[in-house]
């Protein structure tokens, strides 16, 4: 059965391109545009892995990241943030919040699949 990832970013043509990539590397993909939105697929479809935009209009990735961590239906579903900027305050910040590992925008596939396929094994 294939993995499940969650794909977050108000951003459609960057769901667009990161759904695409996935499913060609055979992963069921949910795309979501709104972080709050995001955080009831993930209650209720428990996906293996969450990518998730930092900076959205609303609730950003970090507080969408700390609200998965805080409930029990979601608290070990590994998240990776996806963010243009690499700037060591907002990296330390997401690690802190608990992501698992940070795609840099724009997106070098084969470093993302690096990052994101040991969460699928």
């Amino acid at each position: 059965m294939a993995k499940t990832v969650l794909v977050v970013d108000d951003d459609p043509t960057i769901l667009r391109a990161v759904d695409a990539y996935l499913r060609i590397k055979g992963l069921k993909v949910i795309t979501v545009l709104d972080p709050a939105e995001a955080f009831k697929i993930a209650q209720t479809k428990k996906p293996d892995l969450i990518i998730s935009d930092v900076a959205m209009p609303g609730v950003d990735g970090f507080t969408l990241l700390r609200s998965l961590k805080e409930s029990s239906a979601t608290q070990n579903i590994p998240l990776i943030l996806l963010t243009a900027t690499d700037r060591i305050t907002d990296v330390e910040k997401g690690f802190a919040s608990g992501a698992r590992a940070y795609i840099l925008k724009p997106i070098d596939w084969d470093r993302a699949w690096a990052k994101i396929s040991p969460f699928l094994q």
